[in-house]
């Protein structure tokens, strides 16, 4: 990598980064304070971007991470958290914000042609709401919607995920999709 590409690959991290932090943290009141000191935050994210840089990116490069192994790494991105428990109303971010993080990042980064398809989709009320939409329009009864920011677990991320399967299974159009294919074709049309 040239001085110049390593100079564009960085600047494109940051503002990916930027837009992460934005969709992970939006409504989702994670601070004890909006007082607390910007630098303590600033060093989180600094840190948890580069634990997920660090640690968990590299099997998303090479291979296909597999469910069981995608949901432990949204549990370490939240046990990691837990390290800066003095800013967070319950000393860590939950399993929804964990995996709107991870799985908002290797969007970004699938997208940029960086990793292969992820196994997941970032889950937030408009995609659930997107995914209900096609379902009823099947005859099929769709989710009860949750705010993905109160997920304590990964029990209604998983129906969501299985929803989306069942989509794919039953709707010719998204015949052979990724559920990573399915999401960005369901964000697309919206």
């Amino acid at each position: 990598m040239t001085v110049l590409q390593k100079l564009q690959y960085d600047f494109i991290q940051n503002e990916i980064w930027i837009l992460t932090f934005g969709g992970a943290f939006q409504r989702s009141n994670i601070y004890r304070s909006k007082d607390q000191e910007e630098q303590k935050k600033g060093f989180f994210k600094k840190s948890i971007r580069s634990f997920i840089e660090d640690t968990i990116l590299d099997s998303y490069k090479t291979t296909m991470v597999s469910d069981t192994e995608h949901i432990e790494n949204i549990k370490r991105v939240s046990d990691y958290s837990s390290n800066f428990s003095e800013l967070f109303n319950n000393e860590k971010i939950n399993f929804g914000i964990a995996q709107k993080m991870l799985n908002l990042y290797l969007k970004y980064m699938w997208s940029l042609g960086h990793i292969q398809s992820p196994p997941h989709f970032p889950v937030d009320r408009i995609i659930q709401e997107l995914l209900n939409k096609e379902l009823k329009a099947l005859g099929i009864r769709g989710l009860e919607l949750k705010a993905w920011t109160q997920f304590t677990d990964e029990n209604h991320y998983l129906k969501v995920m299985n929803s989306a399967r069942e989509l794919i299974s039953k709707k010719e159009f998204f015949a052979n999709h990724s559920l990573a294919e399915l999401e960005l074709s369901l964000f697309q049309r919206r």
